[in-house]
C-alpha cells in the first residue's frame, strides 16, 4: 500500500504559531474544536485520526524550502521556544528547561527544527513517517 504525501512548505510559514496553523492544515479537517498549538498536539496529530489520514498511518513527508524553514527554526527561535515553555512548566522541569535555553544560547545541541523533525520521525510510535527535503 502506498503511503499518503503530505507537502510542509517552509514559505508558509516563519514562527512556530505559523508552523502549527500549517499542520493543522495539512492533518485536520472537518473538526469543530481548535487543535493545541504545542509539540504535545503535534505529536498527536502525527498519529492520525483527525480527518486525513487513520490513527497509525504511515506518511510520506516532503519538506519543500525546508532551508529556510532550518533558518527559521535555528537557535535563535530555539530560545525562544525553550523561553515560552519556562514560563509555564512546572516547577519540577525548570531546571531543564533552563539547560535547553542556556545550550540554544551557546549554539550547542538541537534546534526547533531537529526538534519538529526528529517528531516526524519518531520511529517509537505507531506510524512509520518518512521524511525528505527539498532546499530551496
Amino acid at each position: 500500500m502506498e503511503k499518503r504525501k503530505i507537502i510542509i512548505d517552509g514559505a508558509h510559514f516563519s514562527s512556530i504559531e505559523g508552523f502549527y496553523d500549517e499542520i493543522d492544515r495539512l492533518l485536520t479537517k472537518d473538526l469543530t474544536w481548535r487543535t493545541g498549538h504545542n509539540m504535545d498536539a503535534f505529536h498527536d496529530l502525527l498519529r492520525g485520526g483527525f480527518g486525513v489520514h487513520e490513527y497509525g498511518e504511515d506518511i510520506d513527508f516532503y519538506w519543500i524550502n525546508s532551508d529556510k524553514s532550518r533558518c527559521d527554526f535555528g537557535y535563535d527561535a530555539t530560545v525562544l521556544y525553550w523561553e515560552k515553555i519556562l514560563e509555564k512548566c512546572h516547577p519540577s522541569n525548570r531546571q531543564m528547561v533552563s539547560e535547553n535555553i542556556r545550550a540554544a544560547n551557546e549554539r550547542i545541541g538541537r534546534t526547533l527544527f531537529d526538534i519538529i523533525t526528529d517528531i516526524i520521525l519518531n520511529k517509537e510510535d505507531v506510524y512509520d513517517h518518512t521524511l525528505s527535503f527539498d532546499r530551496q
